[in-house]
């Protein structure tokens, strides 16, 4: 296989979504071509003989370029220390450092090598490096080590291999062999890692490029870490396939000004990047405080919106702040994705519309190669507008997970589609993803999503973005205890609904903090009366998050389980690192 992606290609492919049935809630992407690269490693030896290459800006701000070349020459001496040192194709590599480029050169050294890498989070220390040797059993360990003993089963190689000896062939790799781990959630806590082979992770890049007009030409940014299944699965790997120009910016800087993100793509003329939901918010936030600032936008065509749910209001405001700085009014597009389809593989067009904000905002169609559909209890695909379960199949899509270094099987329906946990509809030709089938709650006699909740919350003036949480108030809770974030949840209502259920509740548990210099008591009582009249609820227990900044996931969500436990007021624990589909 050679050549690139679009090297031909004058922009995207028109949509060949389709239903087999107009009144069946199912879709499909249409076929997809074979990509231009069979594994990982034909895709980084061929941009290695393109002119463009990886940008790192670290903590710092302080940028580094390298060249493709350069990466798989680094990359390929890594492959002959990593053999030299007893690893042998098929093992399973956890990759921890808190340096970009350290982590590029590991990463790709473990795929030439034929081994099996898994980037884990270093901020969480032991206690990830414990989860990620729980999910997939013995293992070899790059990087940087964590004080303490190490967890059962867990090899050391030491430092990061620098490029400086080694030598020897890169392992032959086929399609079907895994390619790369991810962590995602267990049920009851319990690690497990998603492995994705080859063949999986370039379908999904080879999709993507081919509906969105990617190629060599593309310039993209990504400020979400590496370890995120969006950092190094649906920008990184995917920009190495292009073979084009990609910018890697430090979450924490970028996060310690929302504004940088501009910066950084005025400067690099990007045209490809992507945020949650509250990162947008932020940034509208932070933007309103620097009315005088500018930039040139116009080059910025697809801002991927994904993550956790997409509201309309907040990429309304994000799409007006930004237009008279050129950006594009249809630049922004909703999507969807989890670890198990190797991120993204389901987005569409925002088009503000003239008229009231929509409750839920569609997410799109499916990339060729895939296909979603929604079922009832039962399993039957139901009428579109009727929200259910989301099931969804398709070249990218992963079967099986690692649990305790044993493959175990995902669910799948009786015809072989993964099981998903969200809730969703189809309408009009689009995706509408609801939300968790776990997380809608009963209060006022209707049935919400707590993000629901939380967006109406934050319309109010005086209260900060993207530090609210709501959950259900048990008859015996004061509201204060085990608090936990609502995902990506939304209400099942579309008219109507099969087979959702809700947890029950005796009222509304609220935590928020105000925007400095509001007094907590008046926000207190505007935030309990904001709930209680847009959703019913009584009681309504409203608390001020105070103290240090709450544990987030890569994505920007406050972390899960807790943000807050024991008394009101009292900080959470450190929750378990793990990753949010």
């Amino acid at each position: 296989m050679s050549g690139h992606p679009r090297a031909k290609a004058a922009g995207p492919l028109a949509p060949t979504v389709r239903a087999d049935r107009a009144d069946r809630a199912e879709l499909s992407g249409g076929p997809l071509p074979a990509p231009s690269a069979g594994t990982l490693g034909e895709a980084l030896r061929r941009a290695a003989r393109g002119p463009h290459g990886v940008l790192v800006i670290d903590g710092t701000g302080t940028a580094t370029h390298r060249p493709y070349a350069e990466l798989y020459a680094d990359a390929a001496r890594t492959a002959a220390e990593l053999a030299a040192a007893g690893a042998r194709p098929g093992a399973r590599v956890i990759l921890r450092t808190n340096r970009t480029g350290d982590l590029l050169t590991s990463f790709w050294g473990c795929v030439l090598a034929g081994l099996v890498p898994l980037p884990v989070s270093y901020g969480s220390g032991a206690d990830g490096l414990a989860e990620a040797v729980g999910a997939v059993g013995e293992a070899w360990l790059l990087g940087d080590e964590p004080p303490g003993p190490h967890p059962p089963g867990l090899r050391p190689f030491g430092q990061a291999p620098r490029p400086s000896t080694g030598s020897g062939a890169p392992v032959v790799a086929r399609p079907d062999d895994p390619a790369v781990l991810t962590l995602t959630s267990g049920s009851g806590g319990r690690p497990k890692a998603v492995p994705l082979t080859h063949r999986q992770v370039l379908a999904r890049a080879h999709g993507t490029a081919l509906v969105r007009g990617l190629g060599p030409d593309t310039r993209s940014l990504n400020r979400m870490p590496l370890d995120h299944v969006s950092g190094i699965v649906m920008f990184h790997v995917r920009d190495v396939y292009l073979g084009c120009h990609q910018v890697h910016a430090d979450a924490g800087w970028v996060r310690a000004d929302p504004l940088r993100w501009l910066d950084v793509a005025e400067a690099e003329r990007i045209d490809t990047t992507w945020a949650p939901n509250r990162v947008l918010a932020l940034l509208v936030d932070r933007l309103a405080g620097e009315p005088d600032r500018s930039w040139d936008l116009s080059r910025l065509r697809y801002v991927m919106n994904g993550g956790e749910a997409v509201k309309d209001r907040v990429v309304r405001r994000f799409v007006e702040a930004l237009a008279p700085h050129g950006l594009p009014d249809t630049a922004v597009h909703p999507g969807w994705g989890m670890p198990e389809t190797a991120s993204g593989v389901v987005d569409g067009v925002f088009r503000p519309s003239g008229g009231p904000r929509r409750r839920h905002v569609p997410v799109g169609t499916p990339q060729p190669g895939v296909s979603v559909r929604v079922v009832d209890e039962a399993g039957r695909v139901v009428p579109t507008g009727v929200v259910g379960r989301l099931q969804i199949t398709g070249a990218p899509v992963a079967d099986t997970y690692l649990v305790a270094g044993v493959a175990r099987p995902a669910l799948l329906s009786d015809d072989g589609w993964l099981v998903t946990d969200d809730l969703a509809f189809v309408a009009d030709g689009e995706l509408t993803v609801t939300g968790r089938a776990d997380g809608l709650i009963e209060v006022g006699g209707g049935r919400w999503h707590g993000h629901e909740i939380e967006d109406a919350v934050e319309e109010l003036p005086y209260v900060l973005p993207s530090f609210t949480v709501a959950r259900p108030l048990a008859a015996d809770d004061t509201g204060s205890a085990d608090v936990t974030s609502s995902g990506s949840g939304a209400s099942s209502g579309a008219g109507t609904t099969s087979g959702a259920g809700a947890q029950g509740s005796a009222g509304l548990a609220v935590f928020f903090r105000p925007r400095p210099g509001v007094p907590p008591d008046e926000a207190t009582e505007r935030v309990r009366e904001r709930v209680r009249r847009r959703f019913g609820a009584d009681p309504v227990h409203v608390e001020v998050l105070t103290g240090h900044e709450p544990p987030r996931t890569a994505t920007g969500k406050l972390r899960r389980p807790a943000v807050a436990t024991g008394r009101p007021g009292t900080p959470g624990r450190s929750p378990s690192p793990h990753r949010e589909a």
